[in-house]
């Protein structure tokens, strides 16, 4: 609280000080206070699009997933594969995505000549167009099981299912 004081006082004679060394008598310090005020011009700013009513569009697409990996030792264990695969998804009103490259691991359990699955929770974003326009892109999402036989020390996981998801398209002008 003393600080506050101190600076308080300090600053205000400093203020003091520098009006106590100003002319108000000068002719030039009186031409200022009748100049008129200049203001900076300001540019007009245009008013902001309206945004177009839209909907939501539920857009949805069939996904193949497949896999190598290798036994951890010979008696098995744990270890991860990376899936990979393409899924095009489309909805209602003619929102369709291209080709969308998918790319996820799955982490399990590995035992020799045992039948290996395992359910994996794809997440990938998708673009979408309509009548050849960008629309937007959303997250597709969903479960695809995998499976396969381990043959040696090698195996080969694959799988499908469907991926979903919900995009806003507006509407038509």
């Amino acid at each position: 609280m003393k600080r506050l004081i101190l600076v308080s006082v300090l600053a205000f004679s400093g203020a003091a000080n520098a009006a106590e060394k100003l002319d108000f008598t000068d002719s030039s310090f009186a031409a200022q206070l009748t100049a008129p005020a200049v203001t900076p011009e300001v540019a007009e700013v245009p008013a902001p699009a309206r945004a177009r009513a839209g909907h939501y569009v539920q857009v949805s697409g069939y996904v193949n997933l497949n896999g190598n990996g290798w036994m951890p030792g010979p008696d098995g264990g744990f270890t991860s594969v990376t899936l990979n695969g393409y899924g095009t998804f489309s909805g209602a009103e003619g929102v369709t995505s291209n080709n969308t490259y998918i790319n996820t691991s799955v982490s399990l359990w590995v035992r020799p000549n045992q039948y290996v699955f395992q359910t994996v929770w794809p997440s990938v974003y998708a673009t979408f167009y309509k009548n050849g326009k960008i629309v937007g892109s959303t997250n597709m999402t969903g479960s695809i099981s995998v499976s396969g036989w381990p043959s040696s020390n090698f195996f080969s996981l694959s799988g499908s299912g469907y991926l979903s998801g919900s995009i806003y398209v507006e509407d038509a002008p």
